[in-house]
Protein backbone atom coordinates (compact mmCIF):
# COMPACT_ATOMS: atom_id res chain seq x y z
CA UNK A 1 0.00 0.00 0.00
CA UNK A 2 1.62 3.41 -0.68
CA UNK A 3 2.16 6.01 1.77
CA UNK A 4 1.60 9.46 2.65
CA UNK A 5 5.20 9.98 1.61
CA UNK A 6 4.77 8.21 -1.76
CA UNK A 7 2.31 10.20 -2.70
CA UNK A 8 3.94 13.85 -1.79
CA UNK A 9 7.43 13.11 -3.16
CA UNK A 10 6.45 13.16 -6.63
CA UNK A 11 4.24 16.37 -6.30
CA UNK A 12 7.07 18.20 -4.74
CA UNK A 13 9.47 16.89 -7.35
CA UNK A 14 7.83 18.23 -10.49
CA UNK A 15 7.34 21.61 -9.06
CA UNK A 16 11.07 21.58 -8.85
CA UNK A 17 11.36 21.39 -12.02
CA UNK A 18 10.03 24.29 -13.75
CA UNK A 19 8.78 23.69 -17.95
CA UNK A 20 11.31 25.47 -19.73
CA UNK A 21 10.59 27.32 -23.39
CA UNK A 22 13.63 27.91 -26.07
CA UNK A 23 13.86 31.83 -26.82
CA UNK A 24 12.23 32.18 -30.67
CA UNK A 25 15.35 34.24 -31.27
CA UNK A 26 18.68 33.05 -29.54
CA UNK A 27 17.16 29.43 -28.43
CA UNK A 28 18.31 29.81 -24.47
CA UNK A 29 15.50 27.96 -22.35
CA UNK A 30 14.00 30.58 -19.89
CA UNK A 31 11.44 29.59 -17.60
CA UNK A 32 9.44 32.47 -17.58
CA UNK A 33 9.22 33.33 -21.17
CA UNK A 34 7.69 36.82 -22.97
CA UNK A 35 5.12 36.27 -25.16
CA UNK A 36 4.70 38.59 -28.50
CA UNK A 37 1.28 39.63 -28.70
CA UNK A 38 2.30 40.43 -32.64
CA UNK A 39 4.24 37.15 -34.20
CA UNK A 40 3.07 35.57 -30.99
CA UNK A 41 6.03 33.50 -30.68
CA UNK A 42 8.23 33.44 -26.96
CA UNK A 43 10.94 35.10 -26.06
CA UNK A 44 13.66 35.45 -23.16
CA UNK A 45 13.90 38.83 -21.56
CA UNK A 46 16.58 40.29 -24.30
CA UNK A 47 14.45 39.69 -26.98
CA UNK A 48 10.77 40.46 -25.76
CA UNK A 49 10.12 43.72 -27.70
CA UNK A 50 9.41 43.05 -31.17
CA UNK A 51 12.40 45.55 -32.48
CA UNK A 52 14.79 43.09 -30.85
CA UNK A 53 13.83 40.24 -31.90
CA UNK A 54 13.25 41.37 -35.82
CA UNK A 55 9.12 40.18 -35.18
CA UNK A 56 7.85 39.67 -38.82
CA UNK A 57 4.36 41.09 -37.71
CA UNK A 58 6.62 45.18 -37.10
CA UNK A 59 3.97 46.95 -39.29
CA UNK A 60 1.33 46.20 -36.46
CA UNK A 61 3.27 48.31 -33.78
CA UNK A 62 4.16 50.76 -36.23
CA UNK A 63 0.53 50.79 -37.42
CA UNK A 64 -0.67 51.92 -34.17
CA UNK A 65 1.89 54.16 -33.03
CA UNK A 66 0.82 55.69 -36.80
CA UNK A 67 -2.64 55.71 -36.21
CA UNK A 68 -2.00 57.22 -32.75
CA UNK A 69 0.00 60.01 -33.76
CA UNK A 70 -2.15 61.72 -36.74
CA UNK A 71 -5.02 61.18 -33.99
CA UNK A 72 -7.04 64.64 -32.65
CA UNK A 73 -9.00 64.23 -29.27
CA UNK A 74 -12.92 64.59 -29.41
CA UNK A 75 -15.65 64.53 -26.94
CA UNK A 76 -19.19 62.67 -27.92
CA UNK A 77 -21.89 63.09 -26.22
CA UNK A 78 -23.66 65.42 -23.43
CA UNK A 79 -24.03 66.10 -19.95
CA UNK A 80 -23.06 63.18 -18.02
CA UNK A 81 -22.69 60.92 -21.02
CA UNK A 82 -19.74 62.75 -22.46
CA UNK A 83 -17.21 60.02 -23.73
CA UNK A 84 -13.60 61.75 -25.20
CA UNK A 85 -11.83 59.28 -27.61
CA UNK A 86 -8.44 59.84 -30.15
CA UNK A 87 -10.28 60.49 -33.59
CA UNK A 88 -8.08 60.17 -36.75
CA UNK A 89 -7.07 63.68 -38.16
CA UNK A 90 -8.06 63.90 -42.14
CA UNK A 91 -4.60 63.50 -44.72
CA UNK A 92 -4.60 64.41 -48.26
CA UNK A 93 -1.19 62.57 -48.96
CA UNK A 94 -0.53 58.94 -49.97
CA UNK A 95 2.38 57.67 -47.74
CA UNK A 96 4.19 54.41 -48.87
CA UNK A 97 6.72 52.31 -46.64
CA UNK A 98 9.87 50.60 -48.32
CA UNK A 99 7.56 46.90 -46.94
CA UNK A 100 4.40 48.12 -48.63
CA UNK A 101 6.31 49.10 -51.98
CA UNK A 102 8.11 45.62 -51.76
CA UNK A 103 4.68 43.89 -50.87
CA UNK A 104 3.04 45.65 -54.04
CA UNK A 105 5.69 44.44 -55.89
CA UNK A 106 5.49 41.05 -55.50
CA UNK A 107 1.88 41.30 -55.31
CA UNK A 108 1.39 42.72 -58.91
CA UNK A 109 4.17 40.79 -59.56
CA UNK A 110 2.03 37.67 -59.03
CA UNK A 111 -1.41 39.40 -60.55
CA UNK A 112 0.78 39.51 -63.70
CA UNK A 113 1.57 35.84 -63.96
CA UNK A 114 -1.96 34.95 -63.10
CA UNK A 115 -3.32 37.42 -65.81
CA UNK A 116 -1.24 36.22 -68.54
CA UNK A 117 -1.62 32.41 -67.76
CA UNK A 118 -5.49 33.32 -67.87
CA UNK A 119 -5.28 35.65 -71.39
CA UNK A 120 -2.99 33.50 -72.62
CA UNK A 121 -4.69 31.67 -76.04
CA UNK A 122 -7.55 34.66 -76.12
CA UNK A 123 -5.39 37.54 -77.01
CA UNK A 124 -5.25 37.91 -80.87
CA UNK A 125 -1.97 39.04 -80.76
CA UNK A 126 1.31 39.86 -78.56
CA UNK A 127 -0.09 43.13 -78.15
CA UNK A 128 -3.15 42.40 -77.19
CA UNK A 129 -2.08 40.38 -74.31
CA UNK A 130 0.06 42.75 -72.58
CA UNK A 131 -2.66 45.38 -72.72
CA UNK A 132 -5.48 42.55 -71.50
CA UNK A 133 -2.39 41.55 -68.82
CA UNK A 134 -1.98 45.45 -68.11
CA UNK A 135 -5.25 46.52 -67.89
CA UNK A 136 -5.79 43.26 -65.78
CA UNK A 137 -3.22 43.90 -63.18
CA UNK A 138 -4.14 47.49 -62.66
CA UNK A 139 -7.23 46.53 -61.88
CA UNK A 140 -6.44 44.22 -59.48
CA UNK A 141 -3.72 47.22 -58.10
CA UNK A 142 -6.16 50.29 -58.33
CA UNK A 143 -8.43 48.47 -56.64
CA UNK A 144 -6.18 48.12 -53.47
CA UNK A 145 -5.00 51.85 -53.17
CA UNK A 146 -8.03 53.57 -53.73
CA UNK A 147 -9.20 52.06 -50.12
CA UNK A 148 -5.89 53.45 -49.51
CA UNK A 149 -6.60 56.76 -50.24
CA UNK A 150 -9.93 56.69 -48.65
CA UNK A 151 -8.31 55.00 -45.45
CA UNK A 152 -4.92 57.64 -45.29
CA UNK A 153 -7.75 60.35 -46.54
CA UNK A 154 -9.05 59.92 -42.89
CA UNK A 155 -6.23 59.85 -41.00
CA UNK A 156 -5.82 55.66 -40.93
CA UNK A 157 -3.20 54.07 -40.90
CA UNK A 158 -3.17 52.31 -44.05
CA UNK A 159 -0.66 49.36 -46.23
CA UNK A 160 -0.80 47.12 -48.50
CA UNK A 161 0.36 43.80 -47.29
CA UNK A 162 0.80 40.46 -49.17
CA UNK A 163 -0.51 37.20 -47.31
CA UNK A 164 0.89 33.46 -47.05
CA UNK A 165 -2.24 32.36 -47.87
CA UNK A 166 -3.24 34.47 -50.59
CA UNK A 167 0.21 34.61 -52.87
CA UNK A 168 0.00 30.71 -52.83
CA UNK A 169 -3.53 30.38 -53.59
CA UNK A 170 -2.35 32.87 -56.71
CA UNK A 171 0.49 31.14 -57.61
CA UNK A 172 -1.35 27.96 -57.80
CA UNK A 173 -3.75 29.85 -60.06
CA UNK A 174 -0.73 30.94 -62.42
CA UNK A 175 -0.68 27.10 -63.51
CA UNK A 176 -3.90 26.00 -62.62
CA UNK A 177 -7.59 26.29 -64.58
CA UNK A 178 -8.85 27.55 -61.91
CA UNK A 179 -8.27 30.77 -60.63
CA UNK A 180 -7.93 32.52 -57.15
CA UNK A 181 -5.84 36.05 -57.80
CA UNK A 182 -6.11 37.38 -54.28
CA UNK A 183 -1.92 38.10 -52.71
CA UNK A 184 -2.87 40.35 -50.64
CA UNK A 185 -4.95 43.62 -49.05
CA UNK A 186 -4.98 47.01 -47.76
CA UNK A 187 -4.50 46.25 -44.03
CA UNK A 188 -5.82 49.65 -42.19
CA UNK A 189 -5.58 50.26 -38.53
CA UNK A 190 -7.03 53.04 -36.49
CA UNK A 191 -10.67 54.56 -34.71
CA UNK A 192 -13.01 54.09 -38.33
CA UNK A 193 -16.97 54.51 -37.77
CA UNK A 194 -19.09 52.76 -39.84
CA UNK A 195 -18.78 55.49 -42.08
CA UNK A 196 -15.41 55.71 -42.55
CA UNK A 197 -15.25 51.45 -42.96
CA UNK A 198 -18.46 51.47 -45.87
CA UNK A 199 -16.40 54.41 -47.80
CA UNK A 200 -13.30 53.30 -47.55
CA UNK A 201 -14.71 49.52 -48.38
CA UNK A 202 -16.72 51.26 -51.43
CA UNK A 203 -13.82 52.93 -53.08
CA UNK A 204 -12.32 49.50 -54.23
CA UNK A 205 -15.37 48.12 -56.69
CA UNK A 206 -16.04 51.57 -57.65
CA UNK A 207 -12.69 51.87 -59.06
CA UNK A 208 -13.47 48.60 -60.91
CA UNK A 209 -16.45 50.32 -62.26
CA UNK A 210 -15.05 53.18 -63.51
CA UNK A 211 -12.24 51.28 -65.47
CA UNK A 212 -14.91 49.02 -66.87
CA UNK A 213 -17.42 51.66 -68.03
CA UNK A 214 -14.67 53.62 -69.44
CA UNK A 215 -13.24 50.49 -71.49
CA UNK A 216 -17.20 49.71 -72.44
CA UNK A 217 -17.14 53.51 -74.25
CA UNK A 218 -13.82 52.95 -76.34
CA UNK A 219 -15.27 49.52 -77.58
CA UNK A 220 -16.65 51.24 -80.36
CA UNK A 221 -13.67 53.13 -81.07
CA UNK A 222 -11.39 50.33 -80.98
CA UNK A 223 -14.04 48.11 -83.58
CA UNK A 224 -11.77 47.78 -85.87
CA UNK A 225 -8.19 47.03 -84.57
CA UNK A 226 -6.38 44.33 -82.88
CA UNK A 227 -6.85 45.36 -79.44
CA UNK A 228 -10.24 45.17 -79.02
CA UNK A 229 -11.11 41.99 -77.73
CA UNK A 230 -7.73 42.75 -74.77
CA UNK A 231 -10.43 45.88 -73.86
CA UNK A 232 -13.25 43.62 -73.88
CA UNK A 233 -11.49 41.53 -72.00
CA UNK A 234 -10.52 44.31 -69.24
CA UNK A 235 -13.99 45.84 -69.06
CA UNK A 236 -15.18 42.08 -68.15
CA UNK A 237 -12.56 41.05 -65.92
CA UNK A 238 -13.15 44.36 -63.65
CA UNK A 239 -16.99 44.20 -63.99
CA UNK A 240 -16.20 40.90 -62.17
CA UNK A 241 -13.86 42.14 -60.09
CA UNK A 242 -16.12 44.66 -58.79
CA UNK A 243 -19.32 42.19 -58.48
CA UNK A 244 -17.16 39.63 -56.68
CA UNK A 245 -15.98 41.86 -53.77
CA UNK A 246 -19.22 43.36 -53.33
CA UNK A 247 -20.37 40.04 -51.78
CA UNK A 248 -21.64 40.50 -48.37
CA UNK A 249 -19.85 37.99 -46.45
CA UNK A 250 -17.00 37.33 -44.78
CA UNK A 251 -13.82 39.31 -45.40
CA UNK A 252 -15.53 40.71 -48.56
CA UNK A 253 -15.68 44.50 -49.09
CA UNK A 254 -19.49 43.94 -50.10
CA UNK A 255 -20.06 43.13 -46.22
CA UNK A 256 -19.04 46.48 -44.83
CA UNK A 257 -20.80 48.51 -47.80
CA UNK A 258 -23.58 46.53 -46.43
CA UNK A 259 -23.33 46.90 -43.32
CA UNK A 260 -23.13 51.02 -43.49
CA UNK A 261 -25.68 51.39 -46.54
CA UNK A 262 -27.98 48.39 -47.85
CA UNK A 263 -29.38 51.01 -50.13
CA UNK A 264 -25.83 52.06 -51.72
CA UNK A 265 -24.69 48.47 -51.54
CA UNK A 266 -27.90 47.45 -53.84
CA UNK A 267 -27.52 50.34 -56.27
CA UNK A 268 -23.61 49.22 -56.49
CA UNK A 269 -24.17 45.47 -57.02
CA UNK A 270 -26.70 46.25 -59.54
CA UNK A 271 -24.35 48.04 -61.39
CA UNK A 272 -21.81 45.24 -61.30
CA UNK A 273 -23.71 42.80 -61.83
CA UNK A 274 -25.32 44.26 -65.28
CA UNK A 275 -21.89 45.31 -66.53
CA UNK A 276 -20.00 42.11 -65.80
CA UNK A 277 -23.23 40.50 -67.54
CA UNK A 278 -23.02 42.75 -70.37
CA UNK A 279 -19.59 42.49 -70.97
CA UNK A 280 -19.68 38.66 -70.96
CA UNK A 281 -22.38 39.27 -73.16
CA UNK A 282 -20.27 41.00 -75.73
CA UNK A 283 -17.40 38.23 -75.34
CA UNK A 284 -19.50 35.33 -76.28
CA UNK A 285 -20.73 37.25 -78.97
CA UNK A 286 -17.14 36.97 -80.44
Amino acid sequence: MPTLKGRVEPLFASAREPQLTKCAACGIEVDLPFRCNYCENYYCPEHRLPENHDCTETWRVKALKSARAISIPVQTGSGSGVHSMLLPARTRSMRFSTTEIEHLILGTALVTAAGISFLYGSASSALALVIATVIFAMGFILHELAHKYVAQNYGLWAEFRVNTFGVILTAISIVSPFKFIAPGAVMISGFADRDRMGLTAIAGPIVNIVITVGLLITLPVLASTPIYVAALYGAAINAFLALFNLIPFSIFDGRKVYAWNKRYWVVIFAVALLLTLYAYFLLGAI
